[in-house]
């Protein structure tokens, strides 16, 4: 019924006006410019007319005319406003199925959009980076975690979040406009991003160069272990661990900078610091190439590598798709950091990375999870064993989880929490397993099998066994088969550290529960039962009314939790049972893992007999808790189709 004369927003493609339909939905209308279209092919056209010349006369390995042609399909797909609609109404639907109610777009009118006008609500609220607000920095997650899940998730990324596209609404959530630039991301891509981003958050540097290969940023002609022979790898590391301290790039120039003043003096002139900072970077390179190649450390040999480095130093290329990728999370970076100048744009991405880690059973998802959970110092050591799980890894994989649960809804901070939780229950409880839940089961069993044995052979258990009379035999047995090795005493600290961990997060005691404990601390105790001066302490007065009445308003709410525990636990009861008979067999099956590289070590032939036999037995063990399983989710399913009246065979299975 009502259109502005004036636009409201304008661009090189079109313009924005505010409007009003016979309704009173107060809309914004996008019209498309006349002939826009020829432009933007003859500016095309030009750009690819160029591009060869460009590449062959700088030397580049990047394919300038797949990225002008990249850039023309973003383009050409901008102009149709069909299109642009279809992906913001299906951008809103992800984000609801998937539980992102902090995130959404405008709802488009269909009925009053074509192909070169696009009409939506409109959207009441400011800038995101102009906004003052005591949100913005959860807004800034939300965003972050907005485009991760569609770059690796939905595989549609929107590729102009400029600052004039990100709004706070007035009700606190984040609205993301103008779709009519999108990048299709395919699985491949997807996959190999996410073990990408896992490497850079592990800080398992040795492992990005295979990453850049898959990523296409490495031309065909070269591969991974030509990059490591390089020593780019050295510089590579360096750099990313540089950006990983946050401040975008003018803070690692500061720090970068900063280091060099330190090493060769303040009062150094520039251009000479500046030199000093390119030969360290290039003397790593060498001394890293040197190394891998085995190389002697003399001075013609170390001269020759350098000069087979400056002759070989372009191995890198800008892949296509990394146009407007680059494009998206650089801004996103910049809004990050007019909030924060220490923003780090890589440790931010780890509560969706935890999120989708914990919750994605894909044969690659599963060793990205490893990566993060089992670090350089965990791995399996002279034992030849796995290794442990980084407890700091996974208390910080758990923190993540409960960020990403603040970050992405518009809910309460306890209510948060309460989803996260929630969340990692049905990870640890999944009633039809998951490789997260396999992998802690697992690791939780070996933990305590390891640390029983590191504390029978320690303390004073150690001396008790020492004292008492062992035939030889048995003493060689238990020395080669049951001795903690270095992976026990890896998974008993583990266990130490994240039993510390729990306790820390529960607080210090009250100062009731402080007097309790000082009264009835163990040690002291004892003394005063041997004493026979053991006192109770004694009742001031009997509690009043209003004491009764404040414990009873605080009894209340526990007493509700225990109820709605006890619910969750009846709904959840065949979930908790094959959990608890995967956790047994998982024990088996640690215990199996374990006495298999011992028996392979075993210089007794007695230990090797015995420790095969044992192996068959907890097999045996694993096998039978497996069926119980099985058993357990025939009976599951029987109990759900009860009131449906399906048929089911002796085995549980639908007939």
């Amino acid at each position: 019924s009502r259109l502005a004369p004036e636009p409201v927003a304008s661009a090189s493609v079109g313009q924005v006006y505010r409007g009003v339909l016979r309704d009173g939905t107060e809309v914004a209308v996008k019209v498309q410019r006349p002939q826009v279209l020829l432009s933007v092919a003859l500016d095309l056209y030009m750009m690819r007319s160029l591009a060869p010349t460009w590449q062959r006369i700088n030397k580049l390995n990047t394919d300038l005319v797949a990225l002008v042609d990249e850039w023309g399909r973003g383009f050409v797909n901008e102009l149709d406003y069909r299109r642009e609609a279809a992906s913001t109404t299906a951008f809103a639907a992800a984000m609801r199925a998937r539980g992102l109610d902090a995130v959404t777009a405008p709802r488009v009118v269909d009925e009053f959009s074509t192909g070169h006008v696009l009409t939506t609500e409109w959207v009441n609220g400011e800038r995101l980076a102009d906004s003052d607000a005591g949100d913005v920095p959860r807004l800034c997650g939300v965003a972050l975690n907005a485009y991760l899940t569609m770059l690796l998730d939905t595989g549609v990324l929107h590729c102009d979040p400029h600052p004039g596209n990100l709004l706070r609404t007035t009700d606190g959530k984040l609205c993301i406009l103008d779709w009519g630039m999108v990048l299709e991301v395919p699985t491949e891509l997807q996959l190999s991003l996410l073990e990408f981003i896992a490497h850079l958050s592990a800080e398992d540097y040795e492992k990005v160069p295979d990453d850049l290969v898959r990523l296409d940023f490495i031309p065909s002609r070269y591969g991974a272990e030509q990059l490591r022979a390089s020593g780019v790898t050295a510089s590579i590391a360096y750099l990313l661990r540089q950006a990983a301290q946050g401040g975008g790039p003018k803070g690692i120039q500061r720090r970068v900078i900063q280091e060099a003043k330190d090493k060769y003096g303040a009062d150094m002139p520039a251009d000479e610091l500046r030199t000093r900072m390119r030969n360290d970077m290039r003397a790593s390179m060498v001394a890293d190439a040197a190394e891998r190649a085995g190389i002697s450390s003399t001075t013609a040999d170390v001269t020759q590598k350098f000069e087979q480095l400056q002759r070989e130093n372009n191995y890198f290329q800008v892949p296509s798709y990394f146009v407007y990728m680059s494009r998206a999370f650089s801004t996103l970076e910049g809004i990050g950091l007019s909030c924060d100048e220490g923003y780090a744009i890589i440790p931010e991405c780890y509560p969706y990375l935890a999120k989708r880690l914990l919750s994605d059973d894909s044969p690659r998802a599963r060793e990205a999870l490893r990566t993060l959970l089992f670090s350089a110092r965990t791995k399996g050591g002279a034992s030849g064993g796995r290794g442990a799980i980084d407890v700091n890894r996974l208390s910080s994989m758990v923190k993540g989880l409960q960020s990403y649960a603040a970050s992405t809804s518009s809910a309460e901070a306890s209510a948060s929490a309460a989803a996260a939780a929630e969340e990692l229950l049905s990870i640890v409880l999944a009633e039809d397993g998951s490789f997260a839940q396999s992998l802690l089961l697992s690791e939780a069993a070996a933990s305590l099998d390891a640390a029983a044995r590191v504390a029978l052979t320690s303390g004073f258990a150690r001396d008790i066994l020492t004292r008492m009379p062992v035939p030889a035999p048995i003493s060689v047995i238990s020395e080669q088969l049951l001795a903690p090795d270095e992976d026990d005493a890896q998974r008993a600290a583990a266990l130490a550290s994240l039993l510390q961990m729990v306790r820390a997060r529960v607080g210090a005691p009250s100062a009731h529960e402080a007097g309790a404990a000082s009264v009835l601390n163990v040690d002291d105790a004892a003394q005063e039962v041997g004493r026979g001066s053991l006192r109770l302490p004694a009742v001031a007065s009997l509690p009043s009314a209003e004491d009764l009445m404040r414990a009873r308003d605080t009894l209340a709410p526990l007493a509700r939790r225990a109820a709605e525990l006890a619910q969750q636990v009846g709904e959840r009861r065949v979930a908790i049972a094959r959990t608890a008979t995967r956790f047994g067999g998982a024990g088996a099956g640690a215990q199996a893992e374990r006495l298999r590289g011992r028996v392979e070590r075993a210089e007794s032939v007695v230990a090797r007999q015995v420790g095969t036999a044992t192996i068959v037995g907890f097999e045996a063990v694993q096998g039978a808790f497996a069926a119980l399983d099985r058993g357990l989710a025939a009976a599951g399913r029987i109990q759900r189709d009860a009131q449906t009246g399906a048929q089911h065979d002796s085995r549980g299975e639908p007939k």
